[in-house]
């Protein structure tokens, strides 16, 4: 039996992984609390309102958390949109999302810039 390290120790994204540059990376990030999570988030969820993996909507929600479990009253962190926060471009291609291509076009709305980027 061959062991897969990626299962036992998996591979996190982190804030440089998702954003590519911030004018104030302090200003960026805020503590948004869920009333009730429903499933695990990561760095790099696109979540929406609910907490759920985003869908549709006009609001989006980029989680810069290492690892939230889901449940009740869960304070995450997000990156604050541009328009109440600082400048921020994000790398596309990091983020997930159930519906991504909608995530990406809600999240220009706030004011993120969004590039292809890879880096994981």
């Amino acid at each position: 039996m061959i062991i897969d390290l990626d299962t036992l120790f998996p591979q996190r994204k982190s804030l440089t992984d998702i954003v590519s540059y911030a004018s104030d990376a302090f200003a960026a990030v805020d503590s948004k609390v869920f009333a009730s999570l429903p499933a695990d988030v990561q760095c790099g969820d696109v979540v929406e309102a609910s907490g759920a993996l985003y869908t549709s909507g006009n609001v989006a929600y980029v989680v810069v958390s290492d690892f939230v479990k889901a449940g009740s009253n869960k304070p995450v962190n997000v990156l604050r949109a541009p328009n109440v926060g600082s400048y921020v471009a994000l790398k596309s291609d990091n983020l997930n999302a159930a519906n991504h291509e909608a995530a990406i076009s809600a999240l220009q709305a706030q004011g993120f810039a969004t590039r292809e980027f890879f880096t994981s």
